[in-house]
């Protein structure tokens, strides 16, 4: 699930694990990896190439804790200022949305989702749209 939103939503009870990562510092693939590497903890042998987010991103660790102090269902990243992600290499962007969508689609038994969360919502949703990539509304999802 991708999901856009003016503010991030209350999570308490959502069964989720959450890491928050800045999409200004995003602007690049080398800071997209970078970020998601740092929020997810990824091994250290994590190769820093698009195929390595592929695997690290489809193989997040099992067995983490709510806030609450519950086993989780799944993951969700929150990534604040949507709009700048790969705003220096925006031909890069199509790979990055349709890979959020293709990481999603890797768990079977457990929820993954990525909230876009921007001071303008419907210029994200449109972007994302734009590559073909379904966006939600949180509250539909999450």
């Amino acid at each position: 699930m991708t999901a856009v939103a003016a503010s991030s939503p209350s999570l308490f009870g959502s069964g989720l694990v959450v890491r928050r990562v800045d999409g200004a510092r995003m602007r690049t693939v080398p800071q997209i990896l970078d970020a998601l590497a740092r929020a997810w903890d990824f091994p250290d042998h994590f190769g820093r190439n698009r195929d390595a987010l592929d695997d690290c991103m489809r193989d997040l660790p099992t067995g983490l804790r709510t806030p609450e102090g519950t086993p989780s269902t799944g993951w969700l990243t929150i990534v604040d200022d949507a709009s700048q992600v790969l705003a220096d290499e925006p031909d890069a962007f199509e790979w990055f949305a349709e890979s959020v969508d293709f990481w999603r689609d890797s768990y079977r038994d457990r929820r993954f989702a990525v909230l876009l969360v921007d001071d303008d919502p419907g210029a994200v949703r449109a972007r994302w749209s734009d590559v073909g990539v379904r966006v939600t509304d949180p509250a539909e999802e999450i």
